[in-house]
């Protein structure tokens, strides 16, 4: 996994890229096939902005939270795109368990010729 840290109108410390660091291996726990994750930390003033995009296999997951607090937004947004990820891989889960249950994932055997051969 990739992971981008863009900061924008203050400078970027390094307390601030660990814990950033710290959630996106966090969210390895919750999806191991992301792909890359893409961190925007805005400050405007009183308004601190964190932008998270999750790219996956098929999808780009997005997740945007608004704080007082830099670090405050970041664990928000990591929260949103926890429940994302969480959401996506049932999903998965849900395709592919209907894809057995319908035989498109097994080899299907034609049982109108083995009658025929068999006369």
């Amino acid at each position: 996994m990739q992971s981008r840290i863009t900061a924008r109108h203050f400078d970027l410390n390094d307390s601030l890229r660990e814990h950033v660091d710290n959630r996106s291996r966090h969210l390895e726990r919750f999806y191991d096939h992301i792909i890359d994750l893409h961190w925007v930390l805005d400050v405007d003033k009183h308004r601190h902005i964190a932008d998270l995009s999750a790219k996956v296999h098929g999808t780009v997951l997005t997740g945007r939270a608004e704080t007082t607090d830099i670090k405050v937004s970041v664990d928000e947004v990591a929260e949103k795109m926890e429940t994302q990820l969480k959401k996506y891989k049932s999903r998965l889960k849900d395709r592919d368990q209907r894809t057995v249950a319908e035989g498109k994932g097994t080899q299907s055997f034609d049982t109108e010729d083995e009658d025929a051969s068999e006369e």
